[in-house]
């Protein structure tokens, strides 16, 4: 049986080698021959197009993990932040108190990492590019979230007693919830003791009577001239709508492709181009090329190269066939994660009050929910104003054999790496 099996092979291939030249001399013959292998060079080329553009693009099939994670611009903007929590360390003229009721209070909530304590770039990178008079309208917090404090690195360090206005630390003096923290510490019960920690700041923030409320993570970078940036992306949002919760400073891309909730909007665009073009090129076939396009170019045409390009379309990825807009847009669905976000201080109030309501469960989570119940508009500025650089999640190992990045370290904004410095100023692609 294998030595006929054998032989039919060897047999198959002779004649394929020996009549493919003809099949292929016939096939150029026609025009639906021509048009595919013409159609077929053009696709070819069309994918390598793709490989070499699309690599940065974390819903595009050309993604490259190697090369789309890579840090240009963060890991200036890192070098620039330590350098300034290393000067403030041996000086304090960078020490500037708020002269009465601040604009905007930022409250950052850090805890102590395993390895790197990525809060010194954090604070670093939102203090260090500011102007006095926009310092001056900063009021800035920072959460030791430790029942002992000393357990932080960074709490007797000089740099943050000269260059925040608060050091907040959990009052020993109410018993009953100091105690609820330390057990919270020991059971390692991170959903819980998240939003009492958020909770906590937000509202001392809201205490401050200033108008915003920022509300960054530790482990984040922000642009250089962020300020100004997010006023002017306020303005706009409270522009757009009376009705909004936050406006968004970070959101990483990797969700933002094409979603499965929206396929059949995609199967029927799909459908439509290809109906579309085939009643185009059976009208042309009757009115001037009744020869050239025959039967089987046309199915050429509209069942084989259509739809490939149709895939190709698909596997380019959503961010590089309909790029973001810049400036503010809604993104209420898909933007993840809660590193960054700006509230009205009357949206504060009403978070405060939802988290001590809800009192377990992850912040960002809660507030999607709440906000698809009220029918909350939510924001999001674009490019993004922080960079996540966190390589691990304070709450414990999240490396998968799955993926070659950790969870932390997929949570990354790929537009924040095209910031550069020109002539002194950052500026980013979608400036122009």
């Amino acid at each position: 049986m294998n030595l006929l099996r054998a032989s039919l092979a060897g047999r198959a291939y002779r004649w394929l080698r020996n009549n493919a030249s003809v099949y292929l001399y016939r096939l150029l013959c026609t025009s639906a021959g021509r048009c595919f292998l013409c159609f077929l060079v053009f696709y070819l080329g069309l994918i390598q197009y793709c490989r070499h553009a699309f690599y940065r693009d974390p819903t595009s099939a050309f993604f490259d993990y190697h090369r789309g994670y890579e840090r240009s611009y963060s890991l200036e903007r890192q070098r620039q932040a330590d350098n300034f929590i290393q000067a403030a360390n041996v000086s304090a003229e960078h020490a500037l108190k708020l002269p009465g009721h601040p604009n905007m209070c930022v409250g950052v909530t850090t805890v102590e990492r395993p390895s790197e304590q990525y809060v010194r770039s954090a604070y670093g990178s939102l203090v260090d590019s500011l102007t006095a008079e926009e310092r001056r309208q900063i009021y800035a917090i920072v959460l030791i979230a430790h029942t002992d404090p000393n357990r932080h690195p960074i709490y007797h360090e000089p740099w943050l007693a000269t260059l925040s206005d608060r050091i907040l630390t959990y009052d020993s003096a109410k018993k009953e919830l100091f105690q609820d923290l330390k057990q919270m510490e020991e059971d390692r019960d991170y959903r819980k003791k998240a939003i009492f920690d958020y909770t906590y700041l937000l509202e001392t923030c809201v205490e401050t009577g200033a108008a915003w409320i920022a509300m960054v993570e530790d482990d984040t970078l922000a642009v250089a001239g962020w300020y100004p940036r997010v006023l002017s992306a306020l303005d706009a949002a409270d522009s757009q709508s009376s009705n909004w919760l936050y406006l968004r400073m970070f959101f990483t891309e990797e969700f933002l492709g094409w979603n499965s909730e929206y396929w059949p909007a995609y199967l029927l665009s799909s459908a439509s181009i290809v109906s579309a073009l085939a009643a185009v090129l059976v009208a042309l076939r009757r009115i001037r090329y009744p020869k050239s396009l025959s039967n089987s170019a046309i199915f050429v045409a509209c069942f084989i190269c259509t739809p490939a390009c149709i895939l190709l379309y698909f596997m380019a990825g959503r961010l590089s066939m309909q790029p973001l807009i810049p400036g503010v847009q809604e993104m209420p669905n898909f933007g993840c994660c809660g590193q960054g976000f700006v509230f009205p201080s009357a949206a504060a109030v009403r978070v405060v009050e939802k988290l001590k309501e809800k009192q377990v469960g992850f912040v960002d989570m809660t507030l999607e929910e709440w906000a698809n119940e009220e029918r909350l508009t939510r924001f999001a500025v674009i490019p993004s104003l922080l960079q996540h650089i966190g390589g691990r999640s304070s709450k414990g190992d999240d490396f998968s054999s799955a993926q070659p990045l950790s969870v932390a370290e997929r949570m990354f904004n790929f537009g924040f790496e095209l910031y550069q410095e020109k002539n002194g100023k950052v500026v980013h692609p979608m400036d122009e």
